[in-house]
């Protein structure tokens, strides 16, 4: 699915080999991704610009009684007295800065309901059941991803320079807002606007307020995901918010969960979701929008080793797969690798600390009152240096000896 993150290592590849090309590539060229602070520079006003000029609609779902379905539409003509999504009182704005870069991105989340005070907090690495919408704001014949469709960009290409219709004719832009004067509805006052973008329907040809034509991918029905493997975005927009208070199981088999669950959508800059990698119906550096419902997170362990996943985040990134988060730099993270420091002796070995509940059976053996450990091994230190064992080399004890 789109929301999905996948690794950019084969991306990265292509482009080098392209760079390394010669002369004789039949006209092969290498265009390198954009700079992510101009970038963030650009989409940001546009961004705001649709949270100003759009208003939105909660419409009952036939899909999935849970929750209604969001709908955005232009403020324009019959819809002209509507509130703007940016006036609405329900939108807040989160930033999120790529510590590599050091480029910091605004999230701007709507939200409709944050979930259930006393339901657990939702963390980075968490697996959360959740339903969403996954749309993107504009018409993407746009290859400049600026939001104005290709017919009516005066720079089409992105170039910096006012594309020619032909060989003695270049597109003026008289009032300077990226529309090219004969698609722009304010120099052509008689045409019509049908989606209130100011292009004119002429040179505009998909309506930006039809929902269906921007989805690329949703889930009426919950499922499971993974926050480690979802774009930024997704992922730092989640952990704000919490859980329903609980949930019946029908007589058919299905769930039905309290209407007091994480609801919200989140705009989110292309910086925070796939930037130059274009994925199935979403175009490189495409802003996204994503519709969220968040009935219930669990706290992840990919690897067993008793570290929660987001305790295995070693250089506080927020991020659990890059080369910082593998302490024995053997190839695996530490939240996939079950000797995080790769000294023989297991992680979850390495809990020594008395059992604190015996009630639960650690071990397996039938006897909880018998086991090693009291499940956290991030609090057992035998050298005293605040190096837990289970990233120190010098600390090798094992519950089992």
């Amino acid at each position: 699915m789109n929301v999905r993150r996948y690794i950019f290592a084969a991306s990265v590849v292509v482009a080098a080999l392209y760079a390394c090309n010669n002369d004789d590539d039949d006209g092969i060229i290498s265009v390198p991704p954009r700079d992510e602070a101009e970038q963030q520079a650009d989409e940001d006003p546009i961004i705001q610009d649709y949270l100003k000029t759009h208003f939105f609609t909660l419409v009952d779902n036939p899909a999935n009684p849970d929750f209604q379905t969001v709908q955005f539409d232009t403020i324009a003509g019959d819809n002209s007295g509507q509130t703007s999504i940016w006036d609405s009182g329900l939108l807040e704005t989160k930033t999120v800065t790529n510590q590599d870069t050091e480029v910091s991105y605004t999230l701007y989340m709507l939200k409709y309901d944050e979930g259930v005070v006393t339901e657990r907090q939702t963390q980075f690495a968490d697996s959360t059941f959740v339903t969403y919408t996954g749309e993107v704001f504009y018409d993407y014949e746009d290859d400049d991803g600026d939001g104005i469709p290709n017919d009516g960009d005066v720079d089409a290409d992105g170039d910096g320079e006012p594309d020619t219709v032909d060989d003695s004719v270049t597109k003026t832009d008289s009032d300077d807002d990226g529309i090219a004067d004969d698609s722009d509805i304010d120099n052509n006052p008689g045409a019509s606007d049908s989606d209130g973008d100011g292009v004119i329907d002429d040179n505009d040809p998909v309506d930006n307020n039809n929902p269906s034509r921007r989805v690329f991918d949703s889930a009426v029905t919950p499922l499971w995901f993974d926050l480690v493997n979802v774009v930024e975005g997704f992922r730092e927009a989640v952990v704000d918010f919490k859980g329903a208070s609980g949930f019946i199981e029908n007589a058919d088999g299905t769930v039905s969960y309290n209407m007091d669950f994480g609801n919200f959508t989140v705009f989110m800059p292309s910086g925070l979701a796939y930037f130059a990698e274009p994925q199935n119906g979403i175009p490189q550096y495409a802003p996204l929008i994503f519709s969220i419902q968040l009935y219930g997170s669990v706290e992840a362990d990919h690897d067993n080793d008793g570290v929660p996943s987001y305790l295995e985040d070693i250089d506080g990134d927020r991020l659990v797969f890059d080369t910082d988060d593998d302490t024995d730099a053997n190839g695996f993270p530490d939240y996939l690798d079950p000797d995080d420091d790769g000294d023989g002796t297991l992680t979850i070995d390495e809990d020594l600390e008395p059992d604190t509940d015996l009630t639960v059976d650690r071990d397996g053996d039938g006897d909880p009152t018998n086991d090693i450990g009291d499940g956290d091994p991030t609090n057992d230190d035998t050298d005293g240096d605040g190096i837990p064992n289970y990233l120190d080399t010098d600390d090798t004890a094992s519950r089992d000896d």
